[in-house]
């Protein structure tokens, strides 16, 4: 029997030491090997099912429909995957004046499976992305005539800009139109249709959440509208995206329209309600299925001359003016 001693002692303390470190150290490789395998593995997963692309995609119809003339760029970037299966990703927000696009901001996407999934839109110098209101021409409750949401000294601004600028006009109608019969009235002016929003049955079919009333003048919906036509292949990367509404592009992009709601309605409500916005969307969807799409006002672009004329059109209210740009044009005719 070894006799206990003070070197003994030690030999064993030292001995203990290194092998609960070894333990310590074993677990924590082994907790790392886990947790790298598990990320690695959520985000495989994630890529072979394409959750970045898929949320990219109905993300920006969420901002294409609700925004007027404000849409996600095509390129997107993300984040691996956390933990907690939080996927994020960001791109900039685009409108149009004239020909070119113009970044005014950008919009921050996370898609979580615990917690709440959020769409935050950053906006540099703004008060916020869009500014634009449309008023319903006649209040559904009453069928009495209403008044447009109209701005100060709007054709007078236009009157005083030269000749070689562009510009972004708003306006609502002062009766309910055909998608098509305001296409074909705005024809022939050398001017681009870039929005126009919609009449989904609000205050007949159902009450809107979101509504604002100038008492007996004016009644005010959250916006809800028909833009260029987005489609995306098998792996929801975007394979099409119309960029004005006109003669050749209307019915298109509103069958589009229909498809892309019609994809929606067959998730969650709380993804398209919750995380996109997109309030009562099955009530909207059998709205324009059985009434087709009825439309009043619109949002254009094209030289301040060409706007300039639409003051002398009797169905146009409610004028707003958005941006304006130097010259950058090609004349349609």
């Amino acid at each position: 029997m070894t006799e206990w001693n003070s070197d003994l002692e030690k030999r064993i303390l030292k001995k203990s030491r290194f092998t609960l470190t070894f333990r310590i150290l074993r677990i924590l490789l082994l907790l790392f090997l886990i947790y790298s395998g598990y990320i690695l593995s959520i985000n495989f997963a994630a890529d072979k099912l394409h959750i970045a692309d898929e949320n990219a995609y109905y993300s920006k119809l969420s901002i294409d429909w609700t925004i007027p003339n404000v849409r996600g760029d095509l390129n997107f970037t993300d984040e691996e995957m956390t933990l907690f299966g939080t996927k994020k990703l960001s791109y900039n927000l685009i409108k149009k004046v004239g020909n070119y696009d113009k970044v005014i901001g950008q919009a921050k996407v996370a898609k979580r499976l615990i917690g709440r999934s959020t769409i935050q839109l950053t906006h540099p110098g703004l008060k916020q992305v869009n500014e634009f209101s449309f008023s319903l021409p006649v209040d559904p409750r009453t069928d009495k005539q209403l008044e447009g949401n109209t701005w100060p000294n709007v054709w007078e601004t236009l009157s005083m800009l030269p000749e070689g600028t562009v510009g972004e006009l708003a306006f609502s109608t002062n009766r309910f139109m055909e998608s098509k019969q305001l296409i074909d009235a705005l024809e022939k002016y050398d001017l681009h249709v870039l929005w126009m929003p919609l009449y989904t049955g609000e205050f007949v079919d159902y009450e809107p959440y979101e509504w604002s009333s100038g008492g007996d003048k004016s009644l005010i919906v959250s916006p809800f509208g028909l833009t260029g036509g987005n489609d995306h292949n098998e792996n929801f990367h975007e394979s099409m995206r119309i960029l004005r509404l006109d003669k050749e592009s209307l019915i298109e992009s509103e069958q589009l329209m229909l498809k892309n709601i019609e994809n929606l309605l067959n998730k969650s409500s709380s993804y398209y309600e919750q995380f996109l916005g997109l309030s009562h969307l099955e009530q909207k969807y059998q709205y324009l299925q059985e009434n087709g799409f009825t439309v009043y006002g619109a949002v254009v672009t094209g030289p301040v001359k060409e706007l300039l004329k639409l003051q002398d059109v009797s169905f146009i209210q409610g004028e707003q003016l958005g941006n304006v740009e130097l010259w950058n044009w090609q004349s349609k005719n």
